[in-house]
């Protein structure tokens, strides 16, 4: 068990280095394709700005000339302004630049011009545009004021105007000097949807990694689950050896001393004690006969073996006759046993022999498993089909202990293993004989509180092999 736990740890731990370079692997997937994606259309507005140049004969930029006359403008009215003098000269640089930028985007048709080229290439057209003043340069008849430049100045001074998001595209660069003013531009553009393009890109990728996960994960808790129950049935193994061995040591002890009895010659002398003593021995030789049995009965249905006896029935004399044996056996024990019978079919094609053992083991837990004088009510109806349920008042199931009661060798915790006597094959037994009946048993109880068993059976049926 400890060698399946370490190899559930290396497991889980595998899984996890899988996982974390599935993930890298598509991140880097992902980064190339935006790469790829950038480069593209780096290209494509590239030759997209080249053709909007040529649309003016002049060699004026047709998507910056507007922009470009309200700059002059700007300038001519910002010059008399400029007094080198003044302590806020770096204020009025830093105001300059900010109505500088905003009038360059406001002005410029660049983005209609480009967007309508895109379309005729029947390529995305949506996307965001941005400018970056790399370096401006105001002029009048009498004096020039270098108001930024990229390199020399810092750009911590025009956090507003120089903030260009990392996603935008850098697709070109324009230098315009006029009368008033001189100006350096780099255009940025960002496609709304570049993310989704490119996840359709690697879609193909993302669902074969997306099914590997699950695969992995699916085939991880698998085992997990495996290695859980194979926990279960090994603690139901040793469970189920450790009450065989006792319900076989008991009767064996038993044999042995009366045995070694009839050893005694003053016991050999004396008929009643003789006759006592073999009666002991043939007992407890019954006792151990029936635990063998049960086994044996076992055996025969896990190899697909046990076939029904099906014959048809009077059920009103077989339940008395099975009530008044009950009551006859639980004597001793204070065993209040109260039986309802209903019956609007009055015979059924069943097993005899099996179905009185069933109903016998479900008896007799009633009463085991009860901490007070046993009180069992057992109700028998039939009309399309046979229903019998066996009601006690003993200490009842737990929903956990619910699940797997009818499990093989499967024993309720009572606190000592041996407390109870069984090998937990009772009910395993009714599941299977009602099941090759065609029916169904179920059980409904709460701790302190009793059970209902509750056994389902068709009427109908004929001689054969159940399990065929």
């Amino acid at each position: 068990m400890k060698k399946n736990i370490s190899i559930l740890l290396l497991s889980a731990i595998a899984i996890l280095i899988v996982v974390g370079i599935e993930i890298y692997l598509v991140s880097r997937i992902y980064n190339l394709e935006i790469e790829k994606f950038d480069f593209r259309y780096r290209e494509i507005l590239q030759k997209g700005l080249d053709y909007i140049d040529k649309l003016d004969k002049r060699g004026d930029n047709p998507g910056l000339a507007t922009a470009f006359y309200f700059l002059n403008r700007q300038s001519q009215k910002l010059m008399p302004l400029y007094k080198p003098e003044a302590a806020d000269t770096a204020k009025f640089k830093a105001v300059v630049l900010s109505g500088f930028h905003k009038i360059l985007v406001q002005k410029q048709v660049l983005d209609s011009l480009l967007r309508v080229y895109l379309k005729n290439m029947k390529v995305e057209t949506e996307f965001q545009s941005n400018f970056s003043i790399t370096n401006l340069v105001l002029a009048d008849n009498e004096k020039v004021v270098r108001v930024f430049d990229k390199i020399q100045d810092s750009s911590m001074r025009y956090p507003d105007t120089l903030n260009i998001n990392k996603k935008l595209i850098p697709v070109n660069h324009y230098s315009y000097y006029a009368d008033r003013f001189e100006i350096g531009i780099d255009y940025y553009v960002d496609f709304n949807n570049k993310k989704a393009v490119v996840l359709r890109e690697i879609a193909g990728s993302l669902i074969f990694v997306f099914v590997a996960l699950i695969a992995v994960c699916f085939i991880f808790l698998l085992s997990m689950r495996n290695l859980m129950e194979e926990r279960r049935l090994s603690q139901l193994k040793t469970d189920f050896i450790n009450n065989m061995t006792h319900e076989l040591k008991t009767p064996l002890s038993t044999i042995s001393v009366a045995t070694r009895t009839l050893e005694n010659d003053q016991i050999l002398d004396n008929r009643a004690k003789t006759k006592e003593t073999v009666s002991v021995i043939g007992r407890q030789n019954r006792q151990l006969t029936k635990q063998i049995n049960h086994l044996l009965e076992i055996s025969m249905w896990e190899r697909k073996q046990f076939s029904l006896d099906r014959r048809m029935l009077e059920l009103e004399p077989m339940f008395s006759g099975l009530v008044e044996a009950f009551r006859w056996e639980c004597k001793e024990k204070s065993c209040k046993l109260e039986e309802r019978f209903s019956f609007k079919t009055k015979s059924a094609y069943l097993d005899e022999v099996q179905l009185t053992v069933a109903l016998h083991n479900l008896l007799i837990n009633a009463v085991k498993y009860n901490t007070q004088d046993p009180e069992v009510l057992l109700e028998v109806s039939c009309d399309d089909r046979l229903r019998i349920s066996v009601t006690d008042n003993g200490i009842g199931i737990g929903k956990e202990d619910q699940k797997h009661i009818f499990d093989k060798f499967y024993r309720v915790s009572t606190g000592n293993v041996h407390k109870v006597k069984g090998l937990g094959l009772g009910l395993f037994y009714v599941k299977q004989i009602v099941l090759a009946h065609g029916g169904s048993v179920d059980v409904s109880s709460r701790p302190g509180k009793g059970s209902t068993f509750t056994i389902n059976l068709p009427i109908h049926g004929k001689n054969q092999n159940s399990f065929s």
